[in-house]
């Protein structure tokens, strides 16, 4: 079996698994033919979207990626600020950004976006009683973290921090950035190694890095996290 096909197969396992309905928006550009017809404009917009139909179709009907080209709904261009496509958004029942996705859920990256994709669900979060008891105490927050597909440690941040932003009742929003995909990011933060994790553009951490560390930098001050 090639990588691909076993990582397709990862995919169809698990997704078959879900049993509460979830909708994406993801975010394309399309420009019209001569004949009216529609293609899309960015050039990786179809393998994107080729790769987020296998999520979907095999979900049995419970996930459902709703595209929407930049060119066609400016209010919600406007409205979460999109200014580059393919993006990802979770959005909640509030109308919230919780997740951004400027990445492709492959390779590596399949499971900490499945298991955010559950979650968002209503599957059980690890870290939602420690984010909850200290809620009061984090000030709304985005986690941005540079991360290319390669990387072998990029999976668990990722995790602990969409983690985070769905237990923190909109309090917190994560970014995930592939920097190979958007180089002008990386460049912009100085981002030398993944993972790198910045905190509300302020704290920025290089390497990996744990749940304790996240929330510290969130909190503020040398506090001792217990799960």
């Amino acid at each position: 079996m090639s990588s691909d096909e076993h990582y397709k197969e990862i995919i169809r396992r698990e997704m078959a698994k879900l049993k509460t309905p979830v909708k994406l928006k993801v975010f394309t550009s399309q420009r019209i033919e001569a004949d009216g017809s529609k293609i899309r404009a960015c050039m990786d917009c179809s393998q994107f979207m080729t790769l987020l139909r296998i999520y979907e179709e095999n979900s049995n009907g419970m996930l459902t990626i709703e595209e929407m080209s930049i060119d066609d709904n400016p209010e919600f261009v406007k409205q979460y600020d999109i200014s580059r496509v393919p993006t990802i958004l979770f959005i909640d029942n509030n109308g919230r950004e919780v997740i951004r996705y400027l990445a492709a859920p492959q390779g590596a990256e399949i499971q900490p976006f499945i298991q955010s994709i559950f979650t968002f669900a209503g599957a059980p979060n690890y870290y939602e009683a420690t984010i909850k008891q200290n809620l009061n105490r984090i000030e709304p927050s985005t986690i941005k973290i540079m991360m290319t597909e390669t990387c072998p440690y990029c999976p668990q941040v990722i995790t602990i921090a969409n983690m985070f932003a769905l237990a923190s009742e909109g309090k917190i929003r994560t970014v995930i950035i592939d920097i190979n995909h958007n180089q002008d990011i990386g460049q912009y933060y100085d981002a030398a190694g993944v993972p790198y994790t910045i905190i509300n553009d302020q704290k920025t951490i290089t390497g990996m890095v744990g749940p304790n560390e996240i929330l510290r930098s969130l909190i503020g001050g040398n506090i001792r996290v217990s799960y």
